[in-house]
Protein backbone atom coordinates (compact mmCIF):
# COMPACT_ATOMS: atom_id res chain seq x y z
CA UNK A 1 0.00 0.00 0.00
CA UNK A 2 1.49 3.55 -1.33
CA UNK A 3 2.27 5.40 2.21
CA UNK A 4 1.19 8.88 1.19
CA UNK A 5 2.51 10.95 4.01
CA UNK A 6 5.75 8.92 3.40
CA UNK A 7 6.58 9.93 0.11
CA UNK A 8 5.02 13.32 0.54
CA UNK A 9 8.19 13.97 2.91
CA UNK A 10 10.84 12.11 0.70
CA UNK A 11 9.29 14.63 -2.56
CA UNK A 12 9.72 17.41 -0.16
CA UNK A 13 13.07 16.53 0.92
CA UNK A 14 13.82 16.06 -2.61
CA UNK A 15 12.56 19.59 -3.30
CA UNK A 16 14.26 21.19 -0.44
CA UNK A 17 17.87 19.80 -2.18
CA UNK A 18 16.89 20.95 -5.26
CA UNK A 19 15.78 24.54 -3.89
CA UNK A 20 19.60 24.15 -1.67
CA UNK A 21 21.58 23.31 -4.40
CA UNK A 22 20.16 25.13 -7.48
CA UNK A 23 19.09 28.25 -6.01
CA UNK A 24 19.98 31.02 -8.18
CA UNK A 25 22.15 32.55 -5.78
CA UNK A 26 24.30 29.70 -4.95
CA UNK A 27 24.61 28.92 -8.76
CA UNK A 28 26.07 32.39 -8.76
CA UNK A 29 28.57 31.27 -5.83
CA UNK A 30 29.73 27.99 -7.93
CA UNK A 31 30.05 29.89 -10.94
CA UNK A 32 31.99 32.64 -9.04
CA UNK A 33 34.17 30.35 -7.62
CA UNK A 34 35.24 28.53 -11.06
CA UNK A 35 35.71 31.46 -12.44
CA UNK A 36 38.13 32.57 -9.38
CA UNK A 37 39.71 29.20 -9.43
CA UNK A 38 40.30 29.17 -13.62
CA UNK A 39 41.50 32.87 -13.26
CA UNK A 40 44.46 32.14 -11.05
CA UNK A 41 46.34 30.48 -14.26
CA UNK A 42 46.83 33.27 -15.82
CA UNK A 43 50.21 34.58 -16.64
CA UNK A 44 49.90 37.69 -15.04
CA UNK A 45 51.66 37.71 -11.73
CA UNK A 46 49.68 40.29 -9.73
CA UNK A 47 46.10 39.52 -11.51
CA UNK A 48 46.85 35.68 -9.93
CA UNK A 49 47.97 37.44 -6.55
CA UNK A 50 44.99 39.39 -6.36
CA UNK A 51 43.05 36.26 -7.75
CA UNK A 52 44.10 34.09 -4.78
CA UNK A 53 43.37 36.48 -2.35
CA UNK A 54 39.71 36.61 -3.53
CA UNK A 55 39.88 33.24 -4.10
CA UNK A 56 40.60 32.52 -0.14
CA UNK A 57 38.50 35.41 1.48
CA UNK A 58 35.67 34.15 -0.69
CA UNK A 59 35.77 30.60 0.69
CA UNK A 60 36.71 31.65 4.41
CA UNK A 61 33.11 34.22 4.05
CA UNK A 62 30.88 32.66 1.84
CA UNK A 63 31.39 28.22 2.15
CA UNK A 64 32.67 28.54 5.81
CA UNK A 65 30.72 29.35 8.81
CA UNK A 66 33.30 32.18 10.19
CA UNK A 67 31.00 34.67 10.10
CA UNK A 68 28.23 32.67 12.01
CA UNK A 69 31.00 31.66 14.13
CA UNK A 70 31.95 35.26 15.14
CA UNK A 71 28.22 36.30 15.45
CA UNK A 72 27.80 33.40 18.35
CA UNK A 73 30.90 34.77 20.07
CA UNK A 74 29.09 38.48 20.06
CA UNK A 75 26.07 36.78 21.35
CA UNK A 76 27.64 35.04 23.70
CA UNK A 77 29.00 37.85 25.70
CA UNK A 78 27.05 38.73 28.32
CA UNK A 79 24.17 36.15 29.14
CA UNK A 80 20.15 37.01 29.94
CA UNK A 81 19.58 37.76 33.69
CA UNK A 82 18.55 34.76 35.56
CA UNK A 83 17.65 36.15 38.75
CA UNK A 84 16.87 39.72 38.67
CA UNK A 85 17.53 42.22 42.08
CA UNK A 86 14.23 42.48 44.01
CA UNK A 87 14.12 46.18 42.24
CA UNK A 88 14.71 47.41 38.85
CA UNK A 89 15.08 51.30 39.06
CA UNK A 90 14.89 52.06 34.91
CA UNK A 91 15.37 50.42 31.74
CA UNK A 92 17.24 52.09 29.03
CA UNK A 93 15.85 50.74 25.33
CA UNK A 94 18.36 51.00 22.41
CA UNK A 95 15.88 51.86 19.71
CA UNK A 96 15.50 49.68 16.71
CA UNK A 97 13.07 47.23 15.03
CA UNK A 98 11.26 48.87 13.25
CA UNK A 99 10.80 50.73 9.66
CA UNK A 100 9.83 54.46 9.74
CA UNK A 101 10.00 55.10 5.89
CA UNK A 102 7.17 52.01 5.27
CA UNK A 103 5.30 53.13 7.64
CA UNK A 104 4.64 56.28 6.58
CA UNK A 105 4.29 55.51 3.12
CA UNK A 106 2.12 52.29 4.00
CA UNK A 107 0.07 54.11 6.79
CA UNK A 108 0.99 50.76 9.30
CA UNK A 109 3.75 49.59 11.98
CA UNK A 110 6.17 48.36 9.83
CA UNK A 111 8.77 45.70 11.69
CA UNK A 112 12.31 44.83 10.73
CA UNK A 113 14.63 41.60 12.33
CA UNK A 114 15.37 43.84 15.71
CA UNK A 115 11.90 44.20 17.12
CA UNK A 116 12.61 42.05 19.81
CA UNK A 117 14.25 45.08 21.53
CA UNK A 118 10.60 46.22 21.73
CA UNK A 119 8.69 43.11 22.11
CA UNK A 120 10.86 42.04 24.93
CA UNK A 121 11.25 44.95 27.23
CA UNK A 122 6.81 45.62 26.69
CA UNK A 123 7.34 42.38 28.94
CA UNK A 124 10.11 43.93 31.01
CA UNK A 125 7.67 47.16 31.49
CA UNK A 126 5.12 44.82 32.82
CA UNK A 127 7.36 42.90 34.80
CA UNK A 128 8.62 46.01 36.78
CA UNK A 129 5.88 48.67 36.22
CA UNK A 130 7.41 51.12 38.51
CA UNK A 131 11.21 51.22 36.73
CA UNK A 132 11.63 54.35 34.70
CA UNK A 133 11.80 53.66 30.90
CA UNK A 134 14.57 55.52 28.56
CA UNK A 135 13.84 54.77 24.57
CA UNK A 136 16.74 55.99 22.90
CA UNK A 137 15.44 55.83 19.41
CA UNK A 138 17.32 58.28 16.58
CA UNK A 139 16.22 61.60 13.97
CA UNK A 140 14.62 59.98 10.78
CA UNK A 141 17.92 59.45 7.96
CA UNK A 142 18.44 62.09 5.40
CA UNK A 143 18.06 59.34 2.70
CA UNK A 144 14.04 58.52 3.78
CA UNK A 145 13.02 62.09 3.67
CA UNK A 146 9.67 60.87 6.16
CA UNK A 147 7.91 62.55 8.25
CA UNK A 148 8.27 59.67 10.71
CA UNK A 149 11.56 58.90 13.12
CA UNK A 150 12.47 55.47 15.02
CA UNK A 151 10.45 56.76 18.35
CA UNK A 152 7.42 57.95 16.33
CA UNK A 153 6.97 54.59 15.17
CA UNK A 154 7.94 52.75 18.87
CA UNK A 155 5.49 55.08 19.99
CA UNK A 156 2.98 53.50 17.51
CA UNK A 157 3.91 50.04 18.77
CA UNK A 158 4.08 50.69 22.14
CA UNK A 159 0.02 52.04 21.99
CA UNK A 160 -1.21 48.84 19.87
CA UNK A 161 0.50 46.85 22.73
CA UNK A 162 -1.51 48.49 25.42
CA UNK A 163 1.77 50.01 26.91
CA UNK A 164 0.99 53.91 28.21
CA UNK A 165 3.37 55.71 26.42
CA UNK A 166 3.51 58.89 28.80
CA UNK A 167 5.34 56.60 30.98
CA UNK A 168 8.25 56.21 28.52
CA UNK A 169 11.17 59.15 27.91
CA UNK A 170 11.56 59.20 24.47
CA UNK A 171 14.98 60.14 23.17
CA UNK A 172 15.07 61.02 19.63
CA UNK A 173 18.17 62.79 18.77
CA UNK A 174 20.60 60.11 18.74
CA UNK A 175 22.07 58.58 15.82
CA UNK A 176 24.65 55.97 16.79
CA UNK A 177 25.42 53.91 19.78
CA UNK A 178 27.86 56.17 21.26
CA UNK A 179 24.52 59.27 21.53
CA UNK A 180 22.28 56.71 22.57
CA UNK A 181 23.86 57.19 26.09
CA UNK A 182 24.83 60.71 25.70
CA UNK A 183 21.76 62.36 24.85
CA UNK A 184 19.78 59.33 27.52
CA UNK A 185 22.78 60.00 30.26
CA UNK A 186 20.86 62.96 32.16
CA UNK A 187 17.46 60.35 32.43
CA UNK A 188 19.81 57.80 34.05
CA UNK A 189 20.68 58.36 37.35
CA UNK A 190 22.50 54.92 38.80
CA UNK A 191 25.59 55.69 40.78
CA UNK A 192 23.38 55.66 43.60
CA UNK A 193 23.03 51.99 43.91
CA UNK A 194 20.39 52.07 41.02
CA UNK A 195 19.91 48.95 39.06
CA UNK A 196 19.41 49.55 35.41
CA UNK A 197 18.54 47.16 32.67
CA UNK A 198 20.09 47.88 29.13
CA UNK A 199 18.00 46.63 26.47
CA UNK A 200 19.37 45.70 22.97
CA UNK A 201 20.16 43.14 20.88
CA UNK A 202 22.73 40.25 21.55
CA UNK A 203 25.42 40.79 19.05
CA UNK A 204 25.03 44.73 20.00
CA UNK A 205 25.48 44.42 23.29
CA UNK A 206 29.57 44.22 24.02
CA UNK A 207 29.82 47.67 22.20
CA UNK A 208 26.83 49.05 24.00
CA UNK A 209 28.16 47.66 27.63
CA UNK A 210 31.76 49.59 26.78
CA UNK A 211 30.07 52.54 25.57
CA UNK A 212 27.99 52.31 28.71
CA UNK A 213 31.57 51.40 31.47
CA UNK A 214 33.35 54.81 28.96
CA UNK A 215 30.47 56.66 30.41
CA UNK A 216 30.60 55.92 34.02
CA UNK A 217 27.35 54.17 33.30
CA UNK A 218 26.25 51.02 35.58
CA UNK A 219 23.41 48.60 33.94
CA UNK A 220 22.81 44.97 34.04
CA UNK A 221 22.83 43.42 30.14
CA UNK A 222 19.69 42.37 29.15
CA UNK A 223 20.10 40.49 25.64
CA UNK A 224 17.59 40.15 22.75
CA UNK A 225 17.10 39.55 19.22
CA UNK A 226 19.39 36.35 19.11
CA UNK A 227 20.33 35.02 15.73
CA UNK A 228 22.26 31.65 16.11
CA UNK A 229 21.54 28.76 18.23
CA UNK A 230 22.93 28.77 21.93
CA UNK A 231 24.91 25.84 21.68
CA UNK A 232 26.72 26.46 17.94
CA UNK A 233 29.70 24.57 17.16
CA UNK A 234 31.83 25.42 13.84
CA UNK A 235 32.52 22.92 11.68
CA UNK A 236 34.18 22.25 8.40
CA UNK A 237 31.01 19.75 6.79
CA UNK A 238 28.65 22.98 7.42
CA UNK A 239 29.06 24.15 4.66
CA UNK A 240 29.01 20.61 3.05
CA UNK A 241 25.39 19.47 4.19
CA UNK A 242 23.89 23.31 4.36
CA UNK A 243 25.33 25.06 1.43
CA UNK A 244 23.98 28.11 3.22
CA UNK A 245 26.28 30.72 1.61
CA UNK A 246 23.64 33.86 1.39
CA UNK A 247 23.54 33.38 5.73
CA UNK A 248 26.95 32.90 5.72
CA UNK A 249 27.29 36.09 3.85
CA UNK A 250 24.66 37.94 6.22
CA UNK A 251 26.32 36.48 9.47
CA UNK A 252 29.49 37.82 8.37
CA UNK A 253 28.09 41.28 7.87
CA UNK A 254 25.93 41.80 10.87
CA UNK A 255 29.52 40.14 12.92
CA UNK A 256 31.85 42.36 10.85
CA UNK A 257 29.58 45.69 11.52
CA UNK A 258 30.12 45.17 15.61
CA UNK A 259 33.86 44.27 15.00
CA UNK A 260 34.67 47.17 13.46
CA UNK A 261 31.95 49.42 15.63
CA UNK A 262 34.12 47.93 18.63
CA UNK A 263 37.44 49.02 16.84
CA UNK A 264 36.20 52.35 15.65
CA UNK A 265 34.72 52.90 19.02
CA UNK A 266 37.70 52.00 21.02
CA UNK A 267 40.43 53.98 19.14
CA UNK A 268 38.08 57.49 18.73
CA UNK A 269 38.11 56.54 23.38
CA UNK A 270 34.39 56.45 22.95
CA UNK A 271 34.08 52.78 24.58
CA UNK A 272 36.50 51.35 26.63
CA UNK A 273 37.48 48.07 25.51
CA UNK A 274 39.04 47.05 22.14
CA UNK A 275 37.71 43.23 21.56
Amino acid sequence: MLNIKENSMDFFSFLNFLWSTFHPIQVLMYLLLVGLIVNLFSKNKLFKVVNLITLILFILIVFLPNGTYLLWKLENTYSKPKIFPDKIDGMLILGSGTDPLLTDQHGQVTLTESIERITESIELIKKFPDAKVVYSGGMPTAKSQEKLSGVDVAKMFFTRMKIDVNKIIFEDQSKDTYENFIFSKKFINNTDGEKWLLVTSASHMKRAMSVAEKLGLNFIPYPVDYIVHKNYSWKVNYFLKGRRFLKNLNHFKIAAHEYVGLIAYYLSKRSSKLI
